[in-house]
């Protein structure tokens, strides 16, 4: 018996509409060291705002079905989650040995979002790829 734990198809859209503007969020903020100027007393609100936004977005959009769900996009949602947990890790080792003090703390809060992110773009760029693939065949 295999059971499928994927969300509706429609979902991807809400992922979506949640990802893009909190990872933009999340990337102005790291960029600007975790300061909002004029929103000083909420910047621990905008901080979750973004964590939870992008780790929410990125569950909806990667773990939603795909119009055509088959044995080989299941293939391929597997290769992509083992790629990016090994980019992942790659990356915490390597800001383990070589990264100290309060960049090492941002790289470590970095981390809490990455491997959905990267999961979500290794993911979209290989079904991008197939159905190129498909298409000149």
């Amino acid at each position: 018996m295999n059971k499928d734990f994927l969300l509706p198809y429609g979902f991807k859209r809400v992922g979506w509409v949640l990802l893009v503007p909190t990872l933009a969020l999340g990337i102005y903020s790291t960029v600007h060291g975790f300061d909002y100027p004029g929103f000083e007393a909420h910047a621990s609100v905008l901080n979750n705002v973004a964590i939870i936004g992008i780790l929410a977005g990125c569950l909806l959009v990667s773990c939603s079905r795909e119009r055509i769900e088959d044995e080989m996009i299941g293939r391929l949602r597997l290769n992509t989650l083992l790629a990016a947990l090994y980019l992942q890790v790659t990356i915490l080792i390597v800001s383990a040995l070589f990264v100290y003090d309060f960049a090492y703390l941002c790289i470590m809060g970095c981390n809490l979002v990455t491997l959905p992110i990267f999961f979500t773009v290794f993911f979209r760029t290989m079904l991008w790829q197939q159905k190129c693939r498909s298409n000149d065949e």
